[in-house]
Order: structure tokens, then C-alpha cells, then sequence
């Protein structure tokens, strides 16, 4: 398919919102008409309209996310779109002069100021956006039926915002939130808890709202992205290949979500205070860099860092690997682990193969984990914590039949160098089988079961289960204005 004004609709595809101009070198178009054109269900659709001055999205109005070059664009007949795609577009009017089109190597901007010459609303050139918004959410309820019974439980419903500037260093944040909308217990799930306190017991009932993420931080292109805040850490880019990915039961053998917690004290899951940097080389490369500053508890000058490396060998297929240390407080490192210190390693593969997708992740943890067991002292009611190494697999697939699609998956976690009062038998071993049924583009109701023979610290087993529940995705992208406003 061939656009108009080749040069100039690549540079604005990768810097503009579905909703910007998408518009040729007239630099003084004027929306003349506009054409409705949907996508139901996926199907590509195609709508005669005058495309000969440019195309605008006025109205998103569909419930998917309308992406420029990817779901929506234009050629010389008309708008196209496709999966899920739908919108009113402004189509312009050639009428008034026009400047020649610039040589191509003068296309892209090289400045932020020059780029924002280049973007504004379209309808009021005047009126130029500086950056966008990103309001986004996803709600999700089960009921989880466990052998002990029944019971509806929030699934880590969280809502959040993302924040982007243009230019060609662009200033970024995301702040995210948990909400427990049924304020009822979430141990199906451990992703959903927001409690960071390594070491000691979560609550039965999780907090209605808890912070999930929060950083923000620069990003400078070729030279990499730098990031402040609690955020996704090294060591959960490369085990994101699995965990969170099934709809219930996964993340168990990632130690991403290490003592009940989040990962945010580890620095393993989300974790605390870091400073992140992340840069792309080589066309096929992805580095990361991690810095951790909790505490000033203990006597080194951070108290962790990690790395991680991962490489798109194909189009299809993406493998990485991590490395953790962190640095408990001397208390906290004898009470649990004996004074030896904690780090954590990953290995992981992820790809797809037309309708089919997988995902491969083997972690090693040295007294990174916590169990908690009955008190040996007589009379004692209050449960401890004891540490212990382990080595995990986790393995996770997805079938897609049309709206359908069927998962499969496995979790093994394997504790070693044991303490005297955790059982031999202790182990995290179960397969997952579930099903989902996507009745819109943002909307699935599923069912997850997990069958195996885990058992806890105390040797006890009966950890099988199942869940039905429902969830549903939203977001919307809000271009924002130069501030003060032009007027």
C-alpha cells in the first residue's frame, strides 16, 4: 500500500498519537469533510473518502486503541481500518497554496523545537501538543475455589498513568495503583500483593488501594533511557516472559515475588527506590542497569544492584538473562540468612509461531527467599520467617482459536540448603490448564485451574485450585497543549 507524502508520514507514525494529523507538505490544510469508518471484529475496512491533502483523526471510537500505520491509515481511495479500529476522520482541502516538500534529509526535526512546529491539533494549527498523556486500567475479579471453598476475590485490578513529552529527549513517569475492589484476600495471585515488608506476614486482607509503581525519569534515544523510583526491576524483564502472563496462578517460581511480597525490598519484582538505565544497541540488543537505594541500613553505598541483557534473535524469538545482589541490613542477613549473602540469576526465552505463543524462564536464588513457619518456642503464636536457596522453571504457552484461546503451563520451584525447621518436602510443583473467551478487544472471561503436589514449609499440601473471572483492559491516549496556552 502506498501513502502519500512517504518521508514525512514515517517520521510522524513514530513520533505522533493515532489521534494526531496525519497530514502531506501542504502546511495549510483545512478539514473539509469527514468520513466514519469501523472495524468490527478485526476485518480490514475500507472507506472512500478525498485523501489527496492529508488525513486527521478527530474522534477515537472504538474501544481499541487506534495505532497510525498499524491498525489505521490512508491511501489514495480512501481511510482503511482493521483490527478493532474505528473513527471519525477529516480528510483537507487542497484549495490554498502549498509549500514544495523539503528534501529528505531535512525531514527530521533536530530539535524539540522544530518537531513541535510539526505537531498540532490539526483543526487549530495554532495550537501545539507538547507531549501526551496516558490514562489506562484493568479490572479483574475471580472467584477462586480452592479445597477449602469458594470465595470471590479481587485479581490485581490496578488503574495508573502514563506521562511522555516529544521531542528528542523526552521527559517521562508512571504512577500506578492497586485497587481492591472487593477488599478480600489475593494469595491466588502472587502479583497482586503491594506489601513490601520482607519478613514479615501479609495482612488477610490486602489494602483497598496500594502504590504498585511510581518513577519517572529522561529519555535521551540512542543513548538510553534513565528512570527513577519503585519500578519493574533487571531481574523482572527477563522472568516478564512468564510471570503475569497467566490470568491467576503463575509467577510462583520466578522469585520475582520473593517472602510475599512484591519484589520491592529484593529488588527483584517491583522494586523500590531504584535508579534504572536502559539502552539498545546493535539493532538486536537490550541492556539494563540497576541501582538500589532502600535503606541506609546497610554499610555498602547501594543496597543492590542488577543487570540484564536481551537479544531479538528473530523477529519471533527473544532470549535474555539477569543478575541480582542485594544487601540486607546486617539484622536482617544474620536473622534469615545465616550472615551469607543473597543474589538472584535468570535465564529465559520467549517467541511466538503463528498462532501459538511460549515463554521459557529458569531462575537460581541464594537466600533470597523467605518461608514461615510455626515459632519453635513453647506457647509462642506468632509464625517466623526462615530463609532458604531454591532453584525455579516456569513455562507458560497460549493457543489462539479465534476469540478463543487455550493456556497451558508448568511451575516448579525446588528450595535447598534447608533449615532445620522447614520439612524435606517442601516444594512449589503444579501444571496450570485454563481457557479465555474474548468477547471484545478489551474484554475476556476465563477459567484457570492448577493441579500438582505442592507442598508448604510444614509438609502441609492441598494447594490445588481453580478460579473463573473476568477482566477487562481500558486506556486512552490524551494529547496535551504548550503551556501557557497560545491564546
Amino acid at each position: 500500500m502506498r501513502f502519500p507524502g512517504i518521508p514525512a508520514m514515517l517520521w510522524k507514525a513514530l513520533c505522533c498519537a493515532p489521534s494526531l494529523v496525519a497530514q502531506t507538505a501542504s502546511v495549510q490544510t483545512m478539514v473539509s469533510s469527514v468520513v466514519s469508518c469501523v472495524s468490527a471484529d478485526s476485518p480490514r475496512q475500507h472507506c472512500t473518502a478525498d485523501t489527496s491533502a492529508g488525513v486527521v483523526m478527530l474522534r477515537q471510537t472504538s474501544e481499541a486503541n487506534c495505532l497510525l500505520g498499524r491498525n489505521w491509515g490512508y491511501d489514495g481511495q480512501g481511510v482503511w481500518v482493521t483490527e478493532g479500529c474505528g473513527g471519525e476522520f477529516g480528510t483537507g482541502s487542497t484549495s490554498r497554496k502549498s509549500e514544495p516538500p523539503q528534501a529528505a534529509n531535512t525531514l527530521v526535526p533536530t530539535s524539540e523545537k522544530s518537531e513541535m512546529a510539526k505537531v498540532t491539533t490539526g483543526v487549530n494549527p495554532d495550537v501545539k501538543y507538547t507531549g501526551y498523556f496516558t490514562p489506562y486500567g484493568t479490572l479483574r475479579t475471580i472467584v477462586s475455589i480452592p479445597e477449602t471453598g469458594a470465595q470471590i476475590q479481587d485479581n490485581a485490578s490496578r488503574m495508573g498513568i502514563d506521562f511522555k513529552t516529544m521531542g528528542p529527549v523526552k521527559v517521562f513517569g508512571t504512577g500506578e495503583w492497586g485497587l481492591n475492589l472487593v477488599q478480600s484476600e489475593t494469595s491466588l495471585n502472587p502479583g497482586a500483593t503491594t506489601n513490601n515488608n520482607f519478613g514479615v506476614i501479609n495482612p488477610t486482607t490486602q489494602p483497598v488501594v496500594g502504590i504498585r509503581l511510581g518513577f519517572f525519569g529522561v529519555d535521551t534515544g540512542k543513548f538510553g533511557r534513565l528512570s527513577f523510583g519503585k519500578q519493574n526491576a533487571t531481574h523482572y524483564d527477563i522472568v516478564s516472559y512468564t510471570t503475569d502472563r497467566f490470568n491467576v496462578f503463575g509467577g510462583q517460581s520466578t522469585a520475582a515475588y520473593v517472602a510475599g511480597t512484591d519484589g520491592g525490598e529484593s529488588g527483584t519484582g517491583r522494586a523500590d527506590q531504584t535508579i534504572l538505565y536502559h539502552v539498545k544497541f546493535a539493532k538486536i540488543f537490550d541492556l539494563g542497569a540497576q541501582g538500589q537505594l532502600r535503606t541506609a541500613d546497610t554499610s555498602q553505598a547501594f543496597n543492590g544492584f542488577g543487570f540484564s541483557l536481551q537479544a531479538k534473535l528473530t523477529p519471533a524469538v527473544q532470549v535474555g538473562g539477569s543478575f541480582t545482589k542485594t544487601f540486607f541490613s546486617t539484622e536482617k542477613t544474620n536473622l534469615f540468612f545465616n550472615g551469607r549473602g543473597t543474589d538472584y540469576w535468570s535465564l529465559a526465552a520467549k517467541g511466538n509461531w503463528r498462532t501459538l505463543e511460549w515463554g521459557a524462564v529458569w531462575i537460581r536464588q541464594a537466600n533470597g527467599d523467605l518461608a514461615f513457619v510455626r515459632n519453635p518456642v513453647v506457647g509462642e503464636p506468632s509464625p517466623i520467617a526462615v530463609g532458604f536457596s531454591a532453584s525455579g522453571v516456569e513455562l507458560y504457552s497460549k493457543l489462539w482459536l479465534h476469540k478463543t484461546a487455550l493456556v497451558g503451563g508448568f511451575e516448579g520451584y525446588f528450595p535447598r540448603d534447608l533449615s532445620l525447621l522447614i520439612r524435606p518436602e517442601f516444594k512449589t510443583r503444579y501444571a496450570i490448564l485454563g481457557a479465555e473467551y474474548h468477547f471484545s478487544p478489551s474484554g475476556y472471561t476465563y477459567v484457570e485451574a492448577r493441579v500438582g503436589d505442592t507442598k508448604d514449609a510444614e509438609g502441609r499440601g492441598g494447594y490445588n485450585a481453580a478460579a473463573i473471572g473476568f477482566r477487562y483492559d481500558f486506556s486512552w491516549k490524551t494529547p496535551h497543549i504548550q503551556w501557557p496556552a497560545p491564546y
